[in-house]
């Protein structure tokens, strides 16, 4: 047991003698200097310009959305307005095909051709294309027995 107190009595003798003096040199007054804590003030100062870049950049994005969700909206009303007119030529081509299906019919045709003075004629020629034989003997209409 005696020798047990002998050896902490030595090791705290050792680590106060293995302590550095503090060299004040010119060398290591320099190194003080060089590690000097900077002032908070100039931190703040190189700060400004990434805050103003970053709200420039955030404004920009910003009022591009705007510029670009009124054009899209723009867009959305002129599809809006070219599909209701596509609706209504739609139905006016309707009403068209109808009209021209009505006028094509043999007995509107008949109406309107004795309706600007032609007669039908009671004994019709027909044409044999392929052959060019006439069937049947032209007569003017007005001229029948």
């Amino acid at each position: 047991m005696s020798a047990a107190p002998a050896r902490s009595a030595a090791r705290p003798a050792a680590r106060t003698a293995a302590v550095p003096t503090r060299d004040l040199s010119r060398a290591g007054a320099a190194r003080e200097r060089a590690l000097r804590i900077v002032a908070p003030a100039r931190a703040r100062a190189r700060r400004a310009p990434f805050v103003v870049v970053v709200v420039t950049i955030l404004s920009v994005g910003l009022v591009g959305l705007v510029v670009l969700s009124t054009a899209l909206q723009n867009q959305v009303f002129e599809l809006a307005r070219l599909q209701e007119q596509s609706a209504s030529l739609a139905v006016q081509q309707q009403q068209l095909e109808y009209e021209a299906d009505r006028l094509a019919n043999p007995a509107s045709l008949a109406a309107a051709a004795s309706a600007i003075g032609m007669i039908p004629n009671e004994t019709p020629v027909f044409l044999k294309p392929d052959t060019g034989e006439i069937i049947g003997v032209p007569t003017p209409a007005g001229s029948q027995p």
